[in-house]
């Protein structure tokens, strides 16, 4: 069966509070999705409106060529992961596994078969008749990753699943999800309020903010073309830096005027003379210049007041007039705090955003 999603239009009012405000999107089959964004965006709400959990205010919804406004839950062909693993501690790992077939009625060998492959999938043969409490926070996700996979539903859910796992743990279980939808193959939609949890899993991500779609696209688009400013700070991490500016000169000289310096913006700058503006730029498209060659970087001076050694590479807090912004550089850059030292920016890794309207300038 097709599994595609579609929401259409789709709003959800709390009383006031718009949780999700006119959401239109579609995921493709066999897709693996994530809905991003921090607490209170709304991507939860839309998660369990297309559960059936949480009925909408208005719009449709979509599972395949089906309208699943009214269809009950547990017709709905999902199967949901929560943040907490929802395990029946008095049941073995395998109950736990089949207990939703059982409840359906699935033939005592189907559920057998069942059990045994997603077992093998995640690897938790040996620990199938062991209780949730004989097992770690990682394993006890595999479970409830496995009782749905288990299912065999047109559509996987997972809302926030790796949040209780400490963050070596959480790393190898985001490896072990991606692995699994590799094999598994179906419709994923993942929700997360962590972006490099978003960046490194999602086919393309949905970025929202505020109950509203902001930008939908693979990682890498929103990172290299963010749609505006939320987008482009809260996609990459340490976050883009921003420079208010205002844009100054003429045509063929235009520049943007920042506290710390007169940033050049070639024939970009032409067609928003006098507009005020923000600049963006990530912390890896500045380079220390003292020590390394300038390669064509825009210039400038800066104090250093934080150093963070990451092993491979430092982080520099830094500081120039009143503006303050984060650099990523080679763990050679002989620099501590206190110090002076010349960064280059890469003028073409610039974005520019209206400071008004918040978009992002083309």
């Amino acid at each position: 069966m097709m599994a595609t999603v579609t929401y259409e239009h789709v709003f959800k009012r709390f009383g006031d509070v718009v949780a999700v405000n006119d959401l239109s999107l579609e995921v493709r089959d066999g897709e693996f999705l994530v809905l991003v964004g921090p607490s209170g965006c709304g991507k939860t709400t839309a998660l369990r409106m297309l559960a059936g959990l949480e009925e909408q205010t208005s719009g449709d919804i979509y599972i395949g060529d089906r309208r699943v406004n009214d269809v009950a839950p547990k017709d709905r062909d999902i199967a949901m992961v929560f943040q907490n693993y929802a395990l029946y501690p008095h049941m073995s790992v395998y109950d736990n596994i089949a207990f939703g077939l059982k409840l359906r009625g699935t033939p005592k060998a189907e559920i057998e078969r069942r059990v045994k492959d997603v077992a093998a999938i995640l690897g938790l043969h040996d620990l199938l008749h062991r209780k949730p409490k004989e097992l770690s926070g990682g394993q006890r996700q595999r479970v409830a990753v496995g009782r749905a996979i288990a299912r065999e539903p047109a559509v996987f859910l997972m809302d926030e699943p790796l949040s209780n796992l400490d963050a070596k743990l959480r790393i190898q279980t985001r490896a072990e999800l991606g692995k699994i939808h590799q094999r598994v193959g179906k419709t994923t939609i993942y929700v997360t309020h962590d972006q490099v949890e978003a960046m490194t899993m999602g086919e393309r991500i949905a970025v929202m903010k505020d109950g509203l779609l902001q930008q939908v696209g693979p990682p890498e688009e929103l990172h290299d073309r963010p749609v505006n400013l939320f987008v482009a700070g809260f996609i990459g991490s340490p976050a883009m830096n921003f420079f208010p500016a205002k844009v100054a000169g003429s045509a063929g000289d235009a520049a943007a005027e920042t506290a710390f310096a007169r940033v050049p913006l070639g024939q970009r700058g032409d067609r928003i003379l006098g507009k005020d503006i923000v600049i963006g730029l990530r912390p890896e498209d500045i380079d220390d210049i003292t020590s390394h060659s300038q390669n064509g970087r825009f210039p400038v001076d800066a104090k250093v007041e934080v150093v963070e050694y990451l092993g491979n590479e430092l982080q520099l807090y830094l500081a120039a007039n009143e503006a303050t912004f984060i650099a990523r550089v080679p763990v050679d850059t002989q620099t501590k705090p206190g110090a002076s030292l010349r960064v280059g920016f890469d003028l073409r890794k610039l974005h520019l955003f209206d400071r008004a309207t918040e978009q992002a300038i083309r």
